[in-house]
């Protein structure tokens, strides 16, 4: 593993295991502060963030990998809904990376 890169937790999302790996910022978008890779089951989250950015990051992807392994792909793609139940998960509940 890189220097760069640090292994943080696993996480289940619909009963699949996810790497959740803290990472130097190398996303190439000004607006992007995690990452999902689905087929690889790994969750890269910035490492360069605040605490609560990156548990919020958590949160946005982890609804995107629900919404893909629910089949439910069209809403993976809808930023806006997945930032907002992102945010939802990440005030209501308890979600640390």
């Amino acid at each position: 593993m890189a220097e760069s890169e640090k292994k943080v937790m696993i996480v289940n999302i619909c009963g699949i295991p996810h790497k959740v790996i803290e990472c130097e910022d190398n996303f190439n978008v000004d607006t992007h502060f995690g990452q999902i890779d689905y087929k690889a089951c790994e969750i890269r989250i910035n490492k360069d963030m605040s605490q609560e950015s990156k548990d919020e990051a958590l949160c946005h992807e982890i609804v995107h990998g629900i919404f893909v392994h629910l089949g439910y792909n069209d809403y993976a793609q809808d930023e806006q809904l997945v930032q907002a139940l992102g945010n939802a998960i990440y005030q209501g509940f308890n979600v640390k990376v």
